[in-house]
């Protein structure tokens, strides 16, 4: 992560799950002019305006789980990208704005959905020519359907993720005057692309979450972030994947301070029935899952049995991912909870990193988990 001093200057993404931090590489790429400012009053103007007549209800889960899990969907949607082919990008978007299907381990397909189109595929280090090319794709899209909300998220997200490109994952005092310039003019070029997108007959949910990384790497204030998440839940209350875009904004090392994740995930559980309350719930505080010091400090004191529960009931509804099963063992073993840790290990098919920090860490833990 980033020192502090980043917090003032930062505009950030961060997309499911995850940051994207393992996509960063060394280029600064090409300067990029930015589109003249908005002023924050017509933004929160849009957010309010976006849900208007939207009847967003709470939506029951399927009899089914999924069979399918995140990369392969993702691998799938953006080889339709590379193919252009749009016109069944379009019918997938409408999919899952109408079913609101899931993948393994929970994962909203809509979310997943842009996350695929708004990072390059790619099996080296990305370049700049990476992420040029999946912009000319996008434009394409754009041009062939002009009233697609789906091809215009899918640009601002590319936009976002390109901005963090630029800048590089070093801490503030590593990135250069170019890099800063590049990186805000393309969150910039985000907004405002999102900005159009609003003016659109068709809605989707992912407008909230892009918008929600727009305003991170802003650094709006929190009763803004605060706003931009209630219109958000109203639009979508299931669409978990903003709850835990605003928990990492709570993280201390960004805008919140210790007890604000715990707090966060209580409040929100509490708005929700079961199962949804106790899946919220772990989906929230299990942010707290990585080896070091805010999970030291914050985890311990959340409450485990209500972790369990939404762990529990997420896998029976739709199955587990890699990643959730990470996250709960990971948890387990924070609270020497043997058997749910071992049940867990047996999930996980690859070690986070993110999550354990070393191999020697997760080795450790596995092998407690698994004794006698």
């Amino acid at each position: 992560m980033f020192d502090k001093q980043a917090i003032n200057s930062l505009r950030i993404v961060c997309s499911f799950g995850l940051l994207g931090l393992a996509l960063i590489a060394s280029s600064c790429g090409h300067t990029a002019a930015s589109p003249p400012e908005v002023s924050i009053n017509v933004v929160m103007k849009t957010i309010h305006d976006y849900g208007r007549g939207h009847d967003g209800l709470l939506s029951p889960a399927s009899s089914a789980k999924p069979d399918e899990n995140d990369k392969v969907y993702c691998a799938r949607i953006n080889n339709l990208l590379i193919q252009e082919d749009f016109a069944r990008l379009e019918k997938i978007a409408q999919q899952n704005r109408a079913d609101k299907g899931r993948l393994l381990g929970g994962y909203w397909k809509n979310s997943e959905f842009f996350r695929a189109t708004g990072y390059p595929l790619s099996t080296g280090i990305l370049t700049d020519s990476d992420y040029e090319l999946q912009r000319d794709r996008i434009k394409k899209w754009i041009a062939a359907f002009p009233e697609s909300a789906a091809a215009r998220i899918s640009l601002s997200e590319l936009y976002s993720n390109y901005g963090y490109f630029a800048r590089g994952s070093g801490f503030s005092n590593s990135v250069t005057n170019s890099q800063w310039k590049i990186f805000h003019a393309r969150t910039a070029q985000a907004k405002e692309v999102l900005l159009e997108a609003a003016s659109l007959k068709e809605r989707d949910p992912y407008w909230y979450q892009a918008m929600q990384a727009v305003a991170f790497y802003e650094g709006w204030d929190r009763t803004q972030e605060r706003e931009l998440l209630d219109q958000a839940t109203t639009f979508e209350p299931g669409y978990y994947h903003y709850y835990r875009q605003y928990a990492l904004y709570l993280q201390p090392q960004w805008y919140g301070k210790p007890g604000d994740i715990q707090a966060f995930a209580e409040e929100s559980a509490a708005s929700l029935p079961e199962p949804d309350s106790s899946i919220l719930y772990f989906q929230i505080v299990s942010s707290l899952a990585c080896y070091c010091q805010q999970a030291r400090e914050d985890l311990p004191h959340v409450s485990y049995p209500k972790v369990r529960e939404g762990y529990t009931n997420l896998t029976r509804l739709y199955g587990t991912s890699n990643l959730t099963a990470n996250r709960f063992a990971f948890i387990a073993t924070t609270f020497k909870d043997q058997p749910s840790a071992h049940e867990a290990f047996s999930a996980i098919v690859t070690m986070d990193l993110d999550i354990w920090y070393t191999k020697a860490i997760f080795d450790d833990s596995r092998t407690w988990a698994n004794s006698p």
